[in-house]
């Protein structure tokens, strides 16, 4: 019996060892590609450099980790590329910009896919944004932005740029109008900054990593805080909100803030090379090397999981029909 015993233990641990070696010999010598739905510069795509130089040093085979950028739609491109052509071996992941969130579910005519299709590697830290305007236009409050037309700066119809705004029109009653086409959060600076648009949304950690001189020279109004995340001495505009119907709208569009900077992983990819990027993805947010230049770029790491984040979309991530249909409404789509 415990020769049997002795022998079924070195059976499992040469399997093992066989199995991990493999998935090893899978990733030597390729290349894992993040792909980001948004412009080079924004935050996205700073958060996705970040994770592009320390995963590959996780990951059994050691791959080298590439960026590419495929803007438009709001993040959508970059999904429906994930979810359709590109390989569902593991060599590929995206980051779930937040109207993977909103589109899917308002408008699922735009889009190829079904959020319930992916898998979560993992969060590097939440996204909470802010309404903001440039301080020469004398724009500071809500009530501000109700009492003029202002305009904001947005990537596209369908990104949550564009439907925050629109929804505060329709919730508040603030008068901005939307101007898209600034394909991330580093073009819309720029027209901030020349007086092309007076206001805009923001990510909170963008400001402090990419904008700090906009923070310290006080070149910016912060006016609102947009989703769940506490902003320090910033007022949120949930807690504006009475009614409970239009504030299970705004939560909804609101939802991707929670996510932040997460990384999905293709349909269908292998549980094995799930369970290896996970791991991996896990393991550099420990790193004390990323954390430290994470720290040196003023970069906020506030990790979850992938399975924590898988949780929390099967708990959080289905809207009611109500919901999606006033949602829809607002945006002006007929579904």
């Amino acid at each position: 019996m415990k020769i049997g015993t002795l022998a079924l233990a070195t059976l499992v641990a040469v399997t093992s060892g066989t199995a991990a070696l493999a998935q090893a010999d899978f990733y030597r010598g390729k290349q894992l590609k993040i792909v980001v739905g948004s412009e080079a510069g924004g935050g996205f795509s700073t958060y996705s450099l970040l994770l592009s130089a320390y995963l590959g040093k996780n990951i059994p085979g050691n791959p080298a980790v590439t960026i590419q950028h495929l803007p438009g739609s709001g993040g959508v491109n970059a999904i429906d590329y994930l979810a359709n052509a590109a390989p569902k071996d593991g060599t590929v992941i995206a980051v779930a910009m937040p109207n993977f969130f909103v589109t899917p579910f308002v408008e699922p005519s735009a889009v190829k896919f079904s959020p319930a299709q992916f898998r979560f590697l993992g969060r590097m830290s939440d996204f909470g944004r802010v309404l903001v305007s440039w301080h020469a236009t004398g724009v500071k409050t809500i009530a501000d932005l109700k009492a003029k037309e202002t305009f904001a700066g947005a990537s596209a119809r369908r990104s949550t740029t564009s439907i925050q705004p629109i929804l505060l029109n329709g919730i508040l009653g603030t008068r901005m109008k939307v101007i898209t086409g600034f394909m991330g959060s580093g073009p819309t600076a720029v027209a901030l900054e020349r007086g092309e648009v007076q206001v805009t949304t923001i990510a909170y950690s963008t400001l402090v990593s990419l904008h700090p001189d906009w923070l310290r020279d006080k070149k910016v109004n912060m006016i609102a805080g947009l989703d769940f995340t506490d902003v320090p001495g910033v007022a949120k505009i949930r807690d504006m909100i009475d009614d409970p119907q239009k504030k299970a709208l705004w939560d909804f569009v609101a939802l991707g803030s929670e996510f932040g900077t997460s990384f999905l992983v293709a349909p269908d990819v292998p549980d094995e090379r799930l369970r290896i990027l996970r791991q991996a993805f896990d393991a550099t947010m420990r790193s004390d090397e990323m954390i430290a230049e994470a720290k040196r770029r003023n970069l906020d790491i506030n990790p979850k999981s992938g399975d924590e984040l898988d949780k929390l979309f099967v708990t959080s991530g289905s809207p009611t029909a109500e919901t999606i249909k006033h949602v829809a409404r607002v945006m002006g789509i007929e579904n």
